[in-house]
């Protein structure tokens, strides 16, 4: 299921595989069993560990009460963005994935499977994403690796006016970028 993607992308720290409670969604069990807790390309592309997925789960619930019992998070990119699996589209078996913004407040549906989106989304995407943290990399030398709990993000969110640019973008601690923009999305509604 992951050749593809393990052959575009370089692991540049392992997270060794997760045990994998029974409270995590089966289609996401053989991803953390053998890639939870890895870090891809210095921090473009990370496969979350049980915990840290479990984590997320509630920051993205607070910030989207509306996927609350049907998103579960299993990735994230080097902007703090987590990709999800949405129980609530595709099949039970083999659901569709959800692109959940911090930055913007958005949530971004992929009418792709979850069985292939290490092989075909993440591979098609990767030059893009690449191409974005290298010119940010380039504006902030000496910033990566990201470690597996950092990430870019705004530091005033876009959502609530901030500038999308390099010059609003701080590397920071993924919880709590996720943390505080949650609870700005909360107020709002």
């Amino acid at each position: 299921m992951f050749e593809q993607f393990l052959d575009a992308y370089r692991l540049t720290a392992s997270g060794g595989g997760q045990e994998v409670p029974d409270s995590v969604h089966p289609v996401l069990a053989p991803l953390f069993s053998q890639l939870g807790g890895s870090t891809f390309d210095d921090g473009l592309y990370r496969v979350h560990t049980p915990t840290s997925a479990a984590v997320i789960d509630g920051y993205v619930v607070d910030a989207f009460p509306e996927l609350d019992g049907r998103v579960a998070c299993f990735g994230f990119d080097w902007l703090g963005q987590q990709w999800a699996i949405d129980t609530g589209s595709g099949t039970p078996d083999d659901p569709h994935i959800l692109l959940l913004n911090p930055n913007t407040g958005e949530v971004s549906p992929f009418p792709v499977a979850f069985s292939r989106f290490h092989d075909d989304v993440l591979v098609d995407i990767k030059d893009l994403g690449e191409r974005h943290l290298g010119e940010w990399a380039a504006e902030y030398p000496g910033q990566l690796p990201l470690a597996f709990d950092e990430c870019v993000g705004n530091a005033v969110p876009i959502f609530i006016g901030g500038d999308d640019s390099f010059e609003n973008m701080r590397k920071q601690n993924l919880q709590v970028l996720w943390g505080t923009h949650s609870q700005i999305l909360g107020q709002l509604r």
